[in-house]
């Protein structure tokens, strides 16, 4: 059962919860169609496809580092809507993340919560991406987990095992705060995690996903439930 007065340390999906995962990504693919000249492609449906059908199916096989994880799915995503690959497209998507911004809740939120309580993220990226975003957060952070440091990919339970053991905590007393309900929170909920859910998008809980413990549209009343 959800108690936050059993809660001693927060960890934290990154991109999408975070860092503007929807505005930095949409953004990227842009240019990129725009490179292109696929002027009949709707950005949009280009970026569902490339998450659902190319970039998940990546992360899910054998692992990549994730700048070829990047790479690999982006140029497959190319190649089904029918469109000129060149050996160099993806190669600067890393590089993108690292500058995507913050939300705006996110410094305050964070600096308030790591006054009282250790705070981990728990990442689908690279030291090196996962790094840059932390400076434009300007958070202090205890640890971070990413998928380089594992060798696995979110929702494997690698990396939040990982989390768990950094942080010497059992699950019941850790917080997972989050965004995606397709790689975190079908893995936190079952391995025993409190979770919060932050609903940015407004989405629709997929059938057959567990229930959060709870769901909130910012990261403000993470805070307020904590009493911090």
């Amino acid at each position: 059962m959800a108690d936050p007065a059993a809660v001693r340390a927060l960890t934290f999906d990154c991109y999408g919860t975070l860092i503007d995962w929807e505005t930095g990504i949409r953004a990227y693919l842009r240019r990129v169609l725009e490179r292109k000249g696929a002027r009949q492609v709707d950005p949009e449906r280009f970026y569902q496809h490339w998450y659902y059908q190319c970039e998940l199916p990546t992360i899910a096989g054998p692992f990549l580092p994730y700048d070829q994880v990047l790479r690999t799915s982006l140029q497959r995503a190319l190649r089904d809507f029918g469109l000129t690959v060149e050996p160099d497209d993806g190669v600067d998507f890393g590089e993108d993340m690292k500058a995507w911004s913050p939300f705006p809740d996110t410094h305050a939120v964070l600096t308030r919560l790591s006054r009282r309580y250790p705070l981990c993220i728990i990442s689908n990226t690279t030291r090196e991406i996962i790094a840059a975003s932390i400076r434009l957060m300007d958070v202090p952070f205890t640890q971070v987990v990413t998928a380089q440091d594992v060798g696995a990919y979110k929702p494997d339970p690698r990396p939040f095992e990982e989390a768990l053991r950094r942080l010497g905590l059992p699950a019941s007393q850790v917080l997972h705060v989050f965004q995606s309900q397709v790689v975190d929170l079908p893995r936190a909920r079952p391995m025993g995690f409190q979770t919060a859910w932050i609903n940015r998008q407004r989405e629709q809980l997929a059938p057959g996903r567990p229930e959060p413990d709870w769901t909130f549209p910012d990261l403000a009343p993470v805070a307020e439930l904590l009493g911090v």
